[in-house]
């Protein structure tokens, strides 16, 4: 009775460890880890250029994923990793900025600060002559 019982639970055992084994990553892991592999995406010059004048299209093949770019070469494979990989590098190249964007900002910065100062300076110069 002992054996049967020992046999039973060694079976029993093996089949949920088998089936503990064979489980599929959920949707969300595949998506954080296709998220994590973007982190160093990055268009080149060109093709940046070219996204630039048409920003409407994440399923360019600009945004596919490379093979030494990912973590998991299987995960090419999967449709979810690639549609979710796709879309962050998308949204990456979206928050790209130029050089020319920056200086436009730190010009208009710059003059903001100067104005700010020219009227501190021109008060207190008025309240000396008065």
């Amino acid at each position: 009775m002992m054996l049967k019982a020992l046999i039973f639970s060694l079976v029993l055992i093996s089949a949920v460890s088998n089936n503990l084994i064979a489980q599929t990553a959920s949707k969300d892991s595949i998506i954080k880890i296709a998220q994590a592999d973007v982190k160093y995406f990055k268009l080149s010059g060109d093709d940046f250029t070219t996204f630039r004048k048409n920003k409407g299209n994440y399923t360019s093949d600009f945004f596919k994923p490379k093979l030494g770019a990912v973590s998991d070469t299987l995960l090419l494979k999967d449709s979810v990793y690639v549609k979710a990989y796709r879309q962050a590098a998308y949204n990456k190249s979206l928050k790209k900025r130029t050089v020319g964007h920056y200086m436009l900002v730190g010009g208009a910065v710059y003059v903001g600060v100067t104005v700010v100062v020219a009227i501190v300076a021109l008060f207190i110069v008025l309240s000396k002559l008065g």
